[in-house]
């Protein structure tokens, strides 16, 4: 009896030994092993951009908010038929954006149309650039999808490198041509540094403003890295 109980207590003890290890033991150079270590989460800050990915809040909502979401058209109080852009949800939610299905989302149709009354932004603004309806067009065909990223590099800018493509995606809409608001075009490198140190306050303007000068774009303060971007490249000279 007393030998029965040494045997069963001496296999419990080898059962609970070989039962005890440490959680998903790393292998040299993850030999015979593909569990992941500590993944990257790539949800959190720290999300490097992908050049050929298209992102909506650095991408596409600037283009929207200059172009459409102000007051009188798709801002939040007007609704203008409707419509929305002032954020991603409001898009998808109002403007008939079908993900993947270029001809068959509104936003994309209205935005090309060549008749000038169903054209949007109507006249007397600037219709959309090819560039910015080339980006939107590919956004959609992404799957329109809400993606973010959060790369600001701002040394090394020129006006051509990184500045141009800014003032063209949130300025121009209203400040190009025969019609440019209050008689400012921004489409050139001198017009754009002429109008940085003029007594305009553009750099104010594009912070937020204040009591005399309005936010630039109209429909609201373009992504802060935008701001970063121009600031720098102001702070460095405004090489061309």
């Amino acid at each position: 009896m007393l030998k029965n109980s040494l045997r069963l207590l001496l296999g419990l003890v080898i059962i609970a030994v070989s039962c005890t290890h440490d959680p998903f033991p790393a292998k040299p150079n993850g030999a015979g092993n593909d569990t992941i270590q500590n993944p990257i989460d790539t949800s959190k800050p720290g999300k490097p951009c992908h050049p050929d990915t298209v992102y909506y809040e650095r991408d596409i909502q600037p283009i929207l908010t200059a172009s459409c979401a102000f007051s009188g058209c798709h801002d939040a109080v007007t609704r203008e038929d409707g419509v929305q852009l002032t954020d991603y949800n409001s898009v998808m939610n109002t403007a008939d954006v079908r993900p993947g299905n270029l001809s068959g989302s509104d936003l994309y149709e209205v935005i090309t149309d060549n008749d000038p009354d169903d054209r949007m932004p109507p006249p007397p603004r600037n219709a959309l650039s090819p560039s910015q309806i080339t980006l939107i067009a590919k956004w959609i065909n992404q799957g329109a999808l809400n993606l973010k990223c959060d790369d600001c590099e701002t040394t090394n800018l020129t006006y051509a490198n990184g500045i141009k493509a800014i003032f063209d995606n949130n300025c121009a809409i209203c400040h190009k041509g025969a019609f440019a608001s209050a008689g400012l075009s921004l489409t050139t490198y001198q017009e754009v540094k002429d109008a940085l140190v003029s007594p305009l306050d553009l750099l104010i303007r594009i912070n937020g403003g204040d009591n005399s000068n309005p936010t630039m774009p109209q429909g609201g303060k373009m992504p802060q890295c935008n701001i970063d971007k121009i600031e720098a490249w102001y702070n460095n000279g405004m090489p061309q």
